[in-house]
């Protein structure tokens, strides 16, 4: 007796969808593989651009900046000391006897320079290359501070009062400290001192805002 032939077509169509089947799981288990990789590659572009940020957070706070510069001002100056030796000769003549006396003084002289950081006496701008202050040269901030460090008196007179002469010299050295000033203002090492200064506060002042993450190069820009 003979067999009946098996149906080959629902052979095939199962094995067609096993086929299916375990290609489908492959294609899921790959599209899984992807899109955790594309959540981990997010991730770090997140936090890439974050940090990237940070390092150019610094130019939101350039209002702030400038405010807290303004407000300090008296506290930026730089103080510059400069020693001297001073000789200085009398003569009087009292009956017509004449008497002169040399006196020889060591002193030195407290300055303080600074910028006029007055709102509107100076800019302050920042972008990735860094920070710019647009201000004017540094100016004397307080009156000289003249301290006599010795005196000395090599040749007397009879009718010289000598401690009143030292005393009167020690006036006149006030004047001639404020005419230095002048000069001193314009030394190139005396400017850089006043942009250490304020650049130290900025860079410190910077550094503690939300955020930023880095300070960059300040420069300064003369009017």
């Amino acid at each position: 007796m003979q067999r009946p032939n098996t149906p080959v077509l629902p052979a095939i169509l199962v094995a067609v969808l096993i086929g299916s089947a375990a290609t489908y799981g492959i294609m899921q288990n790959q599209q899984r593989d992807l899109l955790g990789k594309l959540f981990v590659v997010q991730e770090e572009l997140s936090e890439t651009k974050e940090n990237l940020l940070g390092y150019t957070r610094f130019t939101d706070y350039m209002t702030e900046s400038k405010a807290a510069i303004s407000e300090q001002m008296k506290f930026l100056a730089a103080k510059v000391d400069r020693e001297y030796v001073h000789v200085q000769h009398i003569q009087t003549s009292t009956l017509g006897i004449h008497s002169d006396a040399t006196i020889i003084l060591r002193y030195n002289v407290e300055y303080s320079f600074g910028f006029d950081l007055r709102p509107d006496r100076f800019s302050i701008s920042g972008d990735r290359s860094g920070i710019t202050i647009t201000l004017s040269k540094p100016e004397l901030v307080a009156s000289p501070a003249v301290n006599i460090l010795s005196h000395e008196i090599p040749s007397t007179g009879v009718f010289i009062d000598e401690q009143a002469a030292v005393i009167a010299l020690q006036q006149q050295l006030f004047a001639v400290a404020k005419r230095r000033a002048v000069t001193i203002k314009n030394d190139e090492a005396v400017i850089a001192l006043c942009e250490k200064k304020l650049a130290e506060f900025l860079r410190d002042f910077l550094a503690k805002q939300p955020d930023v993450k880095v300070v960059p190069v300040i420069r300064f820009a003369y009017k």
